[in-house]
């Protein structure tokens, strides 16, 4: 709507006065008539002033009139005998009191049509209008914002036909043309239409919804209606006004596009699906339409989970809000996302080295940009550079040996955030082979290997020899081994061989062959030695033999039997007596057992180990028959290594000290002769020294039905370790590492753990280490603030599983405090009102000190 210059005001001025000394000259009665349609008021009397408006209205008394005025945003139409005076403003409108007059003033939704006698019209501008005072005339002034119309106590008709209802009256014949909405928007339409406005008319313009209306009066033919609802099908109206008659109205029909949707999100994206949600736009809608590539889905609620999507596509979804009508619709909001790529599959590792694998994976469906690549090793230590590559494989070096990795691949869309399900895969490196395998202590049937540990990690050793007949095979956690029961004069080849963890990845392996000696005769002894005679007696080596030789003196005697008589002895004498075993080419021998002697004193027996500690034993004997000078004793450990420096005592007891804990000792004894050097038979016995007592047991990871032991290793040998826990019975395990996780406990209970180490008879057990510790209490149940007043609140819990001495109470705000009860209930007291207090309660068990979990629970104390 344009505004009026000063020129036109001026003519309108001017014409206003000289209807205003057309009205002085005017009848002074006259039958006034007033209609007054309104959608919100109706009144009908002799002589009435009714002045309806939508904020503030005052009234100018006058005496032969009747005013009528409603109107939604302002609208004026008055009918007039001697002269009609008409002021239009959307903001303010006053009129001066006039005599006879009658004034007619329509609404947005009924029109009434007043006859009128010639009369002139003044259109002033939209936004103000003011008319001079005259006192034949009726002045009508509707207005949105204030309104001031003059009372009339002449006689005077009033009709006020319903809503949307029309009253006939004389009309002219200036019709609109052309109507049509040609700016639609949430809130408001731009109206256009065909019809030049001749002097002293104007534009009418009605509007009405399902609950609001309004109007305007304009003199050019458009107008911009305002403040509308999104969303709504509004009827507008345009009648043309000439003095107090009225066109028929042109009405056209729009709704108003609806708001844009708020807060569009995308939630739950999937490989193949995607939840979208937002809010219901300002105004009214009736559905949405989700468009997506050349797709069109109906929504009736705020959110559509959109199915059938391809894997690691780009998809933008546009969501309009949509009238009643099913057409018009608001402005997109959208939104751009990724689906998930899919889930890799085949996902394997091969080409496995000491420092490399080979990992290869199958496409996945859908669409991908690149894959992630990432990999940690048994120390969940991340490969912070992850690698990216757009293959489907990838060859991985650098690692290190025998160790255990976890290979994580994930597929990547091309935004690089969005990202599919990561799958995993673990496998060990190859361990490193075994370096510097040397063979040494070669005898007929064993020989001791050593090697050095190889680069990075491995779990055991595999050890393997083989020879044309047999075939043998251990393992080891040492780096070293004592290979027995070989074949004598075989050739062996022996294979070391490092394996990972899982125990199947095995390294490369080392080898070596070695012959084993030609093997001994076995237990070459003398037996029935007189003055004058001796038998010689062996058993038959291992291998293969054609005869035996024996040589003594100067003499040498054959013979094919595994003993042989030797008579004709020197009394007293001292003989040396080798048998060796001759291969059947009778050139090959092995290595010679032999036997020196006299002719014996005689045996000792009796022979005991008592008092056995970690580093000493207590040996004891009867004195033998007969004569003798001392005894001469030796003992060796369970690898046959002798104790050189003999010990020679008179008594029939001795205390051997500095041996080592958990090993197998045999035990020697000889009675010698006068001249010191002849022995009677040997007796021998065998016995374990006591395993080392074990160090540092620690009980760590304590939980409320665990706890982990661990202990370093013992001095010296030991087979395996028992283990005894004890509450109120005992309970018995083994294991042979130096660390044992016990489960199956009891919560807050004070277990005693006791450690034995055990030697390899199974029976012979070190000195017990006992350590006492109280499991966890249970975390209590059911925390809850009662009673809760401006100082106080009264605690309740449930009693946790298992055992526990009494509970901590905590309570903080700016500072913590503490108390503790054996109840399962607490009434706090001191508190200030209004503050938010955080309680939290711990079961301890017996010892004051082992707590459980701590439960807590935040609550504001009354006002």
């Amino acid at each position: 709507m344009g505004r009026l210059s000063i020129k036109t005001v001026c003519k309108g001025t001017a014409l206003l006065i000289f209807v205003i000394l057309q009205g002085l000259n005017a009848e002074t009665a006259a039958t006034t008539s007033t209609s007054t349609l309104s959608t919100e008021s109706q009144t009908t009397a002799p002589a009435t002033t009714s002045s309806p408006s939508t904020e503030s209205q005052t009234s100018a008394p006058s005496t032969p009139a009747t005013t009528s005025s409603s109107s939604t945003e302002s609208q004026t139409s008055a009918p007039t005998t001697p002269a009609t005076i008409s002021s239009l403003s959307t903001e303010s409108q006053t009129s001066a009191p006039s005599t006879p007059a009658t004034t007619s003033s329509s609404s947005t939704e009924s029109q009434t049509s007043a006859p009128t006698t010639p009369a002139t019209i003044s259109s002033l501008s939209t936004e103000s209008q003011t008319s001079a005072p005259s006192t034949p005339a009726t002045t009508s002034s509707p207005s949105t914002k204030s309104e001031t119309s003059a009372p009339s106590t002449a006689p005077a008709t009033t009709s006020s036909p319903s809503t949307k209802s029309e009253t006939s009256a004389p009309s002219t014949t200036n019709a609109i043309e052309n109507l049509t909405v040609t700016e639609i928007s949430t809130s408001f339409v731009l109206l256009k239409w065909d019809k030049q406005l001749e002097m002293g008319s104007s534009f009418k313009v009605n509007w009405t919804a399902d609950e609001t209306h309004g109007n305007v009066t304009v003199t050019v033919p458009n107008v911009t209606v305002t403040g509308l609802i999104a969303g709504v099908n509004y009827t507008f109206c345009i009648t043309v006004v000439v003095a107090d008659t009225s066109t028929e109205p042109v009405c056209i029909s729009a709704w108003t596009k609806p708001d844009v949707i708020m807060n569009l999100t995308a939630d739950d994206i999937t490989t193949s699906s995607v939840l979208l949600n937002w809010i219901k736009p300002n105004g009214q809608s009736s559905h949405y339409r989700v468009e997506y590539e050349d797709k069109n889905v109906i929504a009736e609620n705020t959110s559509i989970k959109i199915n059938d999507l391809i894997p690691g596509a780009q998809y933008t979804f546009r969501v309009f809000a949509v009238a009643a009508d099913n057409e018009t619709k608001g402005r997109a909001n959208q939104i751009s996302l990724y689906t998930k790529p899919d889930v890799i599959k085949n996902f394997t590792v091969s080409k496995i080295t000491t420092s490399s694998v080979f990992l290869t994976w199958a496409e996945p469906f859908g669409n991908r940009s690149f894959f992630k690549l990432n990999w940690t090793d048994e120390n969940l230590d991340l490969n912070r550079k992850a690698v990216e590559t757009n293959n489907t494989s990838y060859h991985i070096t650098g690692l290190n040996a025998g160790v255990n990795y976890t290979f994580c691949i994930t597929a990547a869309a091309a935004d690089q955030s969005t990202e599919g399900e990561t799958l995993c895969i673990s496998n060990y490196t190859r361990p490193n082979v075994a370096s510097n395998l040397t063979v040494s202590e070669i005898t007929p049937s064993s020989v001791f290997l050593t090697w050095e540990e190889p680069l990075g990690n491995r779990s055991f050793f595999k050890i393997q020899w083989t020879s044309d007949k047999t075939n043998g095979s251990s393992t080891t956690n040492n780096t070293s081994y004592n290979i027995t029961g070989l074949t004598a004069g075989v050739n062996y080849t022996f294979i070391i061989t490092a394996v990972a963890a899982d125990r199947s990845t095995e390294g490369g392996s080392v080898v070596t062959s070695k012959y084993t000696k030609p093997d001994v005769i076995m237990n070459l002894t003398a037996d029935d030695i007189t003055t004058s005679s001796v038998l010689l007696n062996w058993i038959k080596p291992n291998g293969q033999s054609s005869h035996y030789r024996v040589e003594y003196e100067d003499t040498i005697v054959i013979t094919e039997k595994t003993s042989i008589k030797i008579n004709d002895l020197i009394p007293g004498a001292q003989y040396t007596f080798r048998v060796f075993a001759v291969a059947a080419d009778n050139e090959t021998k092995g290595r010679a057992n032999q036997i020196s002697l006299y002719t014996k004193p005689d045996v000792i027996m009796n022979f005991t180990v008592s008092t056995i500690t970690t580093s000493s034993v207590f040996l004891t004997w009867a004195e033998p028959f007969g004569n003798r000078s001392f005894f001469k004793l030796n003992w060796t450990d369970e690898n046959l290594d002798l104790n050189r420096k003999a010990v020679e005592t008179n008594n029939t007891s001795y205390h051997i000290t500095g041996l080592n804990a958990g090993v197998n000792y045999t035990f020697c004894i000889t009675a010698v002769a006068a001249d010191q050097s002849t022995e009677g038979e040997t007796l021998c016995i065998s016995n374990y020294t006591k395993p080392g007592v074990i160090r540092n047991l620690t009980v760590n990871n304590i939980t409320t039905s665990s706890v982990f032991l661990t202990w370093n290793e013992p001095g010296g040998n030991r087979d395996f370790f028992k283990i005894q826990w004890t509450d109120e019975k005992t309970n018995r395990n083994s294991t042979t590492n130096t660390s044992y996780h016990i489960t199956g406990l009891n919560a807050g209970v004070n277990y005693t753990f006791c450690i034995t180490a055990v030697a390899a008879d199974q029976a012979t057990e070190g000195e017990t280490v006992c350590i006492s510790n109280y499991t966890k209490p249970d975390v209590i149940r059911n925390l809850s603030v009662n009673n809760i007043t401006t100082s106080s609140v009264f605690l309740t819990w449930n009693e946790p599983g298992g055992n526990r001495d009494f509970f901590k109470i905590q309570w903080t705000d700016e500072k913590t405090n503490r108390n503790s009860t054996t109840n399962t209930s607490y009434h706090i007291t001191g508190l200030n009102a209004g503050v938010n207090y955080t309680f939290c309660i711990t079961a301890v068990a017996a010892d004051q000190a082992t707590e459980g979990e701590t439960v807590c629970i935040s609550n504001y104390t009354s006002m």
